[in-house]
């Protein structure tokens, strides 16, 4: 595991998540990262918006540091390099967003995040050195994980004004209403990570070095998110539900006589394991590529102390109906037998899974090496 969290998933669910923010010292080992890692990642990205951008109090446009051209009747976009040096002088910040899509390292962290949370997560990273704030204290609709990799940078931390707010519901209209005083004033330093729940308020501000943190996101599943399904799927199967607004007396009759029709549908046993279904097998993980392995069948053989973890950002895997990472499993074989427990462990050997299944470790190691080549298990770094 890369991040030492210091407490279990269950603690966390039950007593922090959306409840209270949490810091861990020592989380992570940064020694693995550095801003060379960035320029890598500056390298293989295309340089536009949403993944690259340049804020310093407002977005910088981007025809301001880069240059598009022509490349064999193919538009491209490259950055010119003065330009952005200067910018990044003058105090502007290095947003790279969704970069865990160009660092495998970062994609790990997100990943097991994920495995916390039992959601999606993205990992959007932020670089910069002048001690301003960036975005100034505001709040974030999502649940926010501030992992720092390079350097220091302070953070100030205030309760919410607005419990959980949903996508949209920003504070850029409430920045009047943030409490004066912090209940977290500190400095994160390279290897720590702050988990900040959506709606509290907070402001990150570089100390006069270069620092680089990324911010998991969590993108949850909301109570309104399956309301709305519902509504879309079922509503228009009840004649009350479609019985027309008149813009008369009896319309207020009619909404009467149709919210039990949606009610009853929103309370169905049925339909909430169809919407856990649908959202679960929609998921789609991406994982490490292994041609060596998989097309050529170089060290084919997995190790007794290979680490296996499932290809979904959800563990809760009897909801999704057999379907893991697009790849429907029967439910009645070892191999979801295999899936079930990895799921309540997140993370299993070979050896381990042989155990605990009393299958032998060499047809265990034939079902493992199958489900990683169909992108349903993959095995996590070292």
């Amino acid at each position: 595991m890369l991040i030492d969290l210091g407490i279990s998933n269950e603690f966390f669910f039950n007593n922090i998540q959306e409840k209270n923010f949490y810091l861990r010292r020592g989380a992570v080992n940064t020694n693995v990262f550095t801003l060379a890692d960035i320029d890598n990642i500056l390298s293989a990205v295309e340089p536009e918006a949403p993944s690259v951008n340049l804020h310093n109090g407002v977005f910088i446009p981007e025809q301001e540091y880069v240059y598009t051209y022509n490349e064999v009747g193919k538009t491209k976009k490259t950055i010119i390099k003065p330009k952005f040096y200067n910018l990044m002088r003058g105090g502007a910040t290095l947003i790279l967003n969704r970069v865990q899509k160009s660092s495998l390292y970062i994609d790990d962290l997100c990943k097991e995040i994920s495995e916390v949370v039992n959601q999606e997560t993205l990992g959007n990273g932020y670089l910069a050195f002048n001690p301003q704030a960036a975005f100034g204290t505001h709040w974030d609709c999502h649940d926010v994980f501030a992992i720092q990799l390079v350097g220091r940078k302070r953070w100030r931390i205030y309760p919410p004004t607005f419990e959980l707010p949903m996508p949209g519901q920003t504070s850029r209209e409430f920045k009047n209403e943030c409490p004066e005083e912090p209940v977290l004033d500190t400095v994160l330093e390279a290897g720590d990570l702050l988990y900040i729940p959506r709606g509290w308020w907070h402001s990150a501000v570089a100390v006069g070095e270069p620092t680089f943190h990324v911010a998991v996101g969590v993108h949850t599943t909301h109570i309104s998110t399956y309301i709305e399904w519902v509504c879309n799927k079922f509503l228009n199967q009840h004649r009350e539900c479609r019985k027309r607004i008149g813009f008369t007396e009896s319309d207020y009759d009619n909404l009467q006589e149709s919210f039990e029709k949606v009610r009853q549908e929103i309370l169905s046993e049925e339909n909430f394991s169809e919407f856990k279904r649908t959202v679960i097998s929609s998921n789609r993980l991406s994982t490490k590529f292994d041609i060596s392995k998989n097309v050529f069948g170089f060290n084919n053989e997995l190790s007794g102390s290979a680490k296996l973890k499932l290809s979904s950002s959800y563990s809760v895997v009897n909801e999704g109906g057999g379907i893991i990472n697009g790849i429907r499993v029967p439910t009645n074989s070892v191999e979801w037998s295999a899936i079930k427990l990895i799921s309540s462990q997140n993370c299993l050997s070979l050896d381990e899974l042989s155990a605990r299944l009393h299958v032998p470790v060499d047809s265990m190691a034939k079902i493992a090496n199958s489900l990683v080549f169909h992108d349903v298990l993959y095995v996590a770094s070292a």
